[in-house]
């Protein structure tokens, strides 16, 4: 029985139905399947954003703290460093290294450069001059630098650079980042992230972006409140 009045003229049922028959079984059967790929991929969404977080914190003259999934891991801290967080092994993805370390103090208005940016934008050529060193010939290259904005809104200096290892492209991404919390206000925090090349992160744009290290690395907070 049609479902739609005659004036009205042939419901879409009735137009699709025979063409839709006609088409290859394969095809039919992948339309059917269509819903439940749906269903899947919202219930996997849900799944991601219910997964646990752990909170790191580091106490200390700079005090922060971020947050990360069961895909990442706490590794010992290296010389230098704060916080290290590494990826594990998953389908898909490449190695990832997230490190956090104190730059200094935080530069003021009155230096002779200009703000504060100004003056991050200075000393990033030299956080960055040790790397370039140890990656002179790794076909180390910046790709683009500029202001950031990360975590709560915080200002920082970001540069992102890439170079190859072991036969495969890595992307980097270091960025220097102004605290404005009370009590906190005093050092600047260095974060380096480091990522091979891989199907979560295939271009330069998705390091810290995408994939596992997203969350601790847009995540930071100062101070020890939670992101």
């Amino acid at each position: 029985m049609p479902i739609a009045r005659p004036e009205y003229g042939p419901s879409l049922p009735e137009i699709a139905g025979p063409r839709f028959r006609r088409l290859p079984r394969a095809v039919r059967w992948a339309v059917y399947a269509l819903p439940v790929v749906l269903v899947l991929l919202v219930a996997g969404v849900a799944w991601a954003r219910s997964t646990p977080l752990t909170q790191a914190i580091v106490r200390g003259p700079l005090t922060f703290n971020t947050r990360y999934d069961s895909r990442v891991e706490r590794v010992t801290a290296g010389p230098g460093e704060l916080l290290h967080l590494r990826t594990k092994p998953g389908p898909g993805r490449g190695e990832e290294h997230l490190v956090f370390r104190d730059a200094g103090p935080a530069p003021t208005r009155p230096e002779p450069a200009g703000g504060p940016i100004a003056q991050l934008a200075l000393r990033m050529y030299a956080v960055m001059a040790p790397l370039r060193a140890e990656l002179q010939d790794s076909g180390f290259q910046v790709r683009s630098q500029g202001r950031a904005s990360v975590g709560r809104e915080y200002a920082g200096w970001l540069t992102r650079y890439q170079f190859r290892r072991d036969g495969k492209t890595w992307f980097g991404v270091r960025v220097l980042l102004l605290p404005d919390e009370a009590g906190t206000r005093e050092r600047v925090l260095d974060m380096s992230l480091q990522s091979q090349s891989s199907k979560v992160v295939s271009n330069i744009s998705e390091a810290g972006g995408n994939g596992p290290m997203r969350t601790p690395f847009y995540g930071v907070a100062f101070g020890t409140e939670k992101p």
